[in-house]
């Protein structure tokens, strides 16, 4: 074997030799700890299509009045309802001014928040139908979990001056999901899970509504 030739397989041994090391060494780190998580996903777009300004004034009215037949059963359900009425109110005045775009948002996150609640509701009446099962709740707690990666974000974005308070009240729903879920109970797994993401829907709608609204087409000529 010529001296060169040997020379090339010495090299060629050496980077197998170092790539099976490197691998043995992932594999092993993949053992001592849990693979990171897949990237949440993107941030707020401008989501569904802007109704119409009749379905509009009656979402708003809709949402008007199960608000006012509301009674907070707790100090974060009174929260959440005090910054839906604000936010309702702020959805009037744009409503006024015809900007549509941020006023279904704004009705949106009003009717998100409202919808948390009802989920105080549920928990201290308990269940009234079927529960979900374990499966169900452990990828909703993981969907909850991607989406409270946002959660900062949706405040920034809203400049809402509840946001921020929104955003920890969010975090804490799922922690207290997370325990029931351990200790075994699925029905206040599940109310607490939804209160986190309806929380976060709430705040996302507020960041689009913050948004610029989608252009207008050119006019034909």
């Amino acid at each position: 074997m010529s001296r060169g030739r040997l020379k090339r397989l010495v090299v060629a041994s050496l980077w197998l030799v170092a790539f099976l090391a490197m691998f043995s060494q992932l594999r092993a780190d993949s053992v001592k700890q849990d693979a990171p998580p897949p990237p949440p996903p993107a941030g707020p777009g401008q989501g569904p299509p802007t109704p119409r300004p009749t379905d509009i004034a009656k979402h708003l009215e809709d949402v008007r009045r199960l608000l006012n037949a509301t009674r907070g059963r707790d100090d974060d359900s009174n929260r959440v309802l005090g910054v839906a009425q604000r936010v309702l109110q702020r959805a009037e005045q744009q409503v006024k001014a015809k900007d549509y775009f941020s006023a279904d948002r704004s009705i949106g996150a009003a009717d998100a928040f409202l919808h948390v609640a009802e989920h105080a509701d549920h928990l201290v009446e308990g269940p009234k139908g079927p529960v979900p099962r374990q499966p169900e709740i452990a990828d909703h707690l993981q969907h909850v979990y991607f989406r409270l990666q946002q959660a900062d974000f949706f405040s920034l974005t809203s400049r809402d001056p509840d946001g921020k308070e929104l955003s920890l009240m969010a975090r804490k729903f799922y922690e207290e999901s997370q325990k029931q879920f351990e200790a075994g109970n699925w029905f206040g797994a599940d109310e607490y899970a939804k209160s986190a993401d309806d929380l976060l829907r709430g705040l996302e709608n507020l960041a689009q509504a913050a948004a610029p609204g989608p252009s207008l087409p050119p006019r034909p000529r």
